[in-house]
C-alpha cells in the first residue's frame, strides 16, 4: 500500500525535490554539530554523523556540547536534536517527504505567482528553502521579482551574487543552472512515478 500523499498531482515535484535533497544534504543516523560550529571545524576529522555523537563528545576536551549548536541528522533536519539524537533512514525519509509537502503549500501561500510555476522553479525554491530557511529564501525579493517575472538568467544571475551561492558550492552551482536553464539534467533527473 502507498501513502495517498504520494500518489497526487505533486508526486513528480515531491519525488524531485526529496532525490535532491537526499543527494544534496546526504544521510547521517547520528546527530553531527553544524558544520561552521566550533566542535565541526576543530574536530572534523572525527566520524560525525556516522557514530553517537555522544561518544564522539567524550573526545572533544575543549568544547562543549552547545559549541556544536544546531545539532543535525537525518536529511539535514534540526529540530529538537541533541547530541543524543539518532534516526532510522525510513523516518528520516518519510520526515523528508512531509517537509517537501510543507514547504510547497507554504510557498504557495507566499508567492502568489508560485502555484503556477513551474516544477522546475519549484524544485529550487523548495531546495533553497530547506537550506536556508523559509526566511532566508523570503529574502531573495529581486531574485523572487525575476522569477515571478519568467525572467529566469536574470534570477540566475541574482543567485550567484548571494552569500549563500559562496558558501553552499555546487549544489547552489547545480539549482542556478537549473534556474536558468529551465531543466534539470538526465543524471539528476527523478523517475516521476513512485
Amino acid at each position: 500500500m502507498t501513502d495517498p500523499y504520494l500518489c497526487s498531482c505533486s508526486t513528480p515535484l515531491l519525488l524531485q525535490v526529496k532525490a535532491d535533497l537526499e543527494r544534496h544534504e546526504g544521510f547521517r543516523e547520528f546527530a553531527y554539530p553544524d558544520p561552521l560550529s566550533k566542535i565541526a571545524r576543530r574536530y572534523k576529522h572525527l566520524p560525525w554523523g556516522y557514530k553517537s555523537a555522544r561518544e564522539l563528545l567524550a573526545l572533544v576536551t575543549d568544547l562543549n556540547e552547545e559549541d556544536g549548536k544546531p545539532w543535525t541528522y537525518g536529511f539535514g533536519f534540526t529540530s529538537k536534536v541533541t547530541p543524543d539524537g539518532r534516526i532510522s533512514r525510513q523516518m528520516a525519509e518519510r520526515k523528508l517527504e512531509e517537509h517537501i509537502l510543507q514547504m510547497d503549500a507554504l510557498l504557495s501561500s507566499k508567492l502568489s505567482w508560485y502555484k503556477d510555476a513551474s516544477n522546475v522553479t519549484k524544485s529550487v525554491l523548495i531546495n533553497m528553502a530547506f537550506n536556508m530557511g523559509i526566511y532566508g529564501l523570503l529574502s531573495f525579493k529581486n531574485t523572487l521579482k525575476f522569477i515571478a517575472a519568467k525572467n529566469y538568467e536574470q534570477a540566475a544571475s541574482n543567485m550567484k551574487l548571494s552569500l549563500w551561492y559562496r558558501q553552499v558550492g555546487s549544489r547552489a552551482k547545480e539549482l542556478v543552472a537549473r534556474m536558468a536553464t529551465q531543466t534539470i539534467p538526465a543524471e539528476y533527473k527523478a523517475p516521476e512515478r513512485i
